[in-house]
């Protein structure tokens, strides 16, 4: 088969002479094929540098993005901590009242409404940790150690009184309510101890020490640790006593304290 040629003339204007090439009808094949690959690579390109463009264009909008999400999940975190105290705290005022809302709930609120636990306590000590505020781990676990809550939820019958040997409070309360250790502490003692009948010594690690007397039972036993709020027994009458109460003692450093001075009401 004969092949196919193009003529191809070129003329000059200051000349006569013209000059003619052939070219083979492939070659324009081959040259329209190199035309639509290359249109497409740089239609290609353009896309590419076009989202590169984008990409960094929108750069500054996301590290700006970026720092606003690091610091909401800095938030996050302290609000899931700040919950977790207040789940905690919870759990402890749940454990101290279960008893009255299972059984008679009108019982604490006659008790509460009342009577206030019938006293005005005597002028606070400064303690080294009042509580107040969000607290590091370390500060929040020597707070945990300090007795400042109330052991029992009674009426306070009979009041400290160092001259008269009377060194803690007596709560009355009726027997079988639950009895709370007041700090975080491992306890010392726990068994019969002469007029003091049951009782039970915990020692805080801190310099305090706190005591549970006339108890109707033990609920924990000598070396256990205990944490602030947890029912460590109950009121009852044993040993020489006029009555079912509590007598509860604080220990600082070896010297007795009033005990109303050290709780939180």
């Amino acid at each position: 088969m004969k092949k196919k040629y193009y003529t191809v003339q070129i003329i000059p204007e200051d000349s006569h002479e013209i000059k003619k090439f052939k070219v083979s009808t492939r070659w324009f094949l081959f040259g329209k094929i190199f035309l639509v690959i290359f249109i497409i690579v740089l239609g290609a390109f353009c896309y590419n540098l076009a989202k590169i463009n984008r990409i960094v264009a929108s750069y500054e909008k996301i590290r700006v993005v970026n720092a606003q999400l690091i610091k909401k999940d800095k938030n996050y975190e302290e609000m899931f901590e700040r919950l977790d105290s207040l789940w905690i705290l919870e759990q402890r005022i749940q454990n101290i009242f279960e008893t009255f809302i299972e059984n008679d709930s009108n019982k604490i609120n006659s008790i509460i409404d009342r009577n206030r636990f019938a006293h005005s306590p005597s002028e606070k000590n400064e303690i080294d940790f009042e509580g107040h505020g969000w607290k590091t781990l370390e500060e929040k676990l020597k707070i945990e150690k300090i007795p400042d809550i109330v052991p029992v939820v009674g009426i306070v019958s009979k009041k400290f009184d160092e001259d008269g040997s009377h060194l803690g409070i007596d709560f009355s309360a009726n027997p079988g309510n639950p009895v709370f250790a007041t700090g975080t502490g491992t306890v010392e003692f726990a068994g019969k101890k002469g007029e003091l009948g049951n009782t039970i010594e915990i020692n805080h690690g801190n310099g305090y020490v706190t005591t549970y007397s006339h108890l109707m039972n033990i609920k924990t036993r000598k070396g256990s640790p205990v944490h602030k709020g947890d029912i460590i027994g109950s009121v009852g009458a044993t040993g020489t006593t006029n009555g079912p109460h509590l007598h509860y003692t604080i220990i600082k450093d070896g010297v007795p304290q009033d005990p109303e001075t050290y709780i939180n009401y």
